[in-house]
């Protein structure tokens, strides 16, 4: 058989290439389908940034099913020996994963390194990637829940802005539903067509109140859950009162009409209540301003504490990590893509994409990175709580939105609902406690 010149040329050829994607190390990291689009490009963009530096390596990026507390695929996918090689994990879920065997522990890895980074990322968020003096993952960004008013509503309802004005503290509960009630408005059948306020709409979560009402979640010394702390009583109190001030059956049918959140979720940010006029108030944090400047770029809003009893400040923080999942077989290769992700470049793109707030102490200092409007939000970590990094803390986080669901359709009384969250929850603990 004859060949010609070209063709000999062609073949080598392309076994040269296949020799070199051969060559190459591959990694997977995936990311949870629950992570907003800014986010998911965010990350994307410190993939590709590494990649590039370091074209031995290439980086597949997937998103997968999954959120804050269901890793139902990937942890399937891990048991079966088909899990990626990294992962990114909402890191308060981190100890619940480590204690289930999902995650590679990384404290080797960052000895050999030889640097100390609990000293580099803020005390928080190092805190939430450790479980029993490990650490099983990184934490790349956080951020701060505050309350958010429309200025253009209030002016034309006759409200004094001056009363959400920063430097006067959080406004006092009752104050602010007396405010906010005043705005709703209703249709000729009595549907609301527009609420003041829904506590429990975006991120006006169990936790939220239960920290604005000084309450404990749970009890380190005791190895206790403490749902039934009064302060998360009474934040849960606030939930069930303000639902039946609205009755809670109309109240569904506004979310669900305007919103479908957080139920289902469905609708794309343009449509977001807050951005279109639907509620004067609401809790949310400094990411919304990455869809507000696509979708509300004109939107006249103020920022302000969450409202909160004797004017406690109050507020707390959440954010994700990347980990390296058991049994990966590129532990070098996918420790230096986690720490390039994690590291400045990684969450510099989660600044500028994503409207993140970083958790490096070396960013949080550079005043350059961040437009006026952030420095509320970063003035407000110092005293934002985080959610207690626990070995059921998805399980804990789950059951405390079922108890927050039976309060705001009033079945159930808060006393009875956090009651139920410590008998499930306290049990699972049990086995984790020494």
């Amino acid at each position: 058989m004859k060949m010609n010149y070209k063709t000999l040329i062609a073949i080598c050829s392309c076994l040269w290439l296949s020799a070199g994607a051969y060559g190459q190390t591959q990694l997977k990291l995936w990311l949870p389908s629950s992570l907003d689009a800014h986010e998911k490009g965010a990350y994307q963009k410190a993939a590709e940034a590494f990649a590039q530096k370091n074209p031995g390596i290439k980086v597949n990026v997937a998103v997968v099913p999954g959120s804050e507390t269901d890793v139902a695929k990937l942890m399937t996918a891990v048991r079966s020996g088909a899990g990626p090689d990294l992962a990114v994990i909402d890191r308060f879920t981190v100890a619940q994963r480590a204690a289930a065997g999902l995650l590679t522990d990384l404290t080797p890895l960052i000895k050999k390194e030889g640097k100390d980074l609990s000293q580099e990322y803020t005390e928080g968020p190092w805190q939430e990637v450790s479980y029993q003096k490990k650490v099983y993952a990184v934490p790349t960004n956080t951020d701060a829940r505050v309350l958010f008013y429309n200025k253009q509503i209030l002016k034309e309802a006759g409200i004094d802005l001056a009363e959400f004005d920063p430097a006067r503290g959080p406004i006092a509960p009752d104050r602010f539903q007396e405010i906010a009630l005043k705005l709703n408005q209703t249709d000729s059948t009595g549907a609301y067509t527009r609420i003041g306020f829904v506590p429990w709409l975006e991120q006006g979560w169990g936790y939220t109140w239960g920290y604005a009402f000084g309450g404990s979640f749970f009890d380190f010394a005791g190895c206790k859950v403490t749902a039934t702390d009064p302060g998360v009583v009474k934040g849960y109190q606030f939930l069930y009162d303000w639902a039946k001030a609205l009755d809670p059956q109309k109240a569904r049918t506004f979310v669900d009409t305007y919103w479908q959140w957080p139920s289902t979720g469905t609708l794309p940010p343009a449509q977001m209540p807050f951005f279109t006029g639907k509620v004067a108030f609401i809790i949310t944090g400094n990411w919304v301003f990455a869809a507000m400047k696509d979708a509300a770029p004109n939107l006249e809003y103020g920022v302000t504490y969450v409202p909160a009893p004797n004017g406690l400040k109050t507020s707390w923080s959440g954010g994700w990590s990347v980990a390296i999942l058991q049994g990966t077989k590129n532990v070098d290769a996918a420790y230096q893509l986690l720490r390039s992700v994690t590291g400045e470049e990684g969450q510099t793109f989660l600044v500028k994409e994503a409207a993140s707030l970083p958790t490096l102490k070396s960013l949080q200092q550079r005043k350059d990175l961040y437009a006026p409007e952030y420095e509320f939000f970063l003035s407000l970590l110092p005293v934002s709580k985080s959610r207690p990094p626990l070995p059921v803390g998805a399980l804990y986080w789950d059951t405390l939105k079922e108890a927050e669901e039976s309060v705001i359709t009033n079945s159930q009384t808060p006393d009875a609902a956090l009651k139920a969250v410590v008998d499930e929850v306290q049990p699972q603990m049990d086995r984790f406690c020494k």
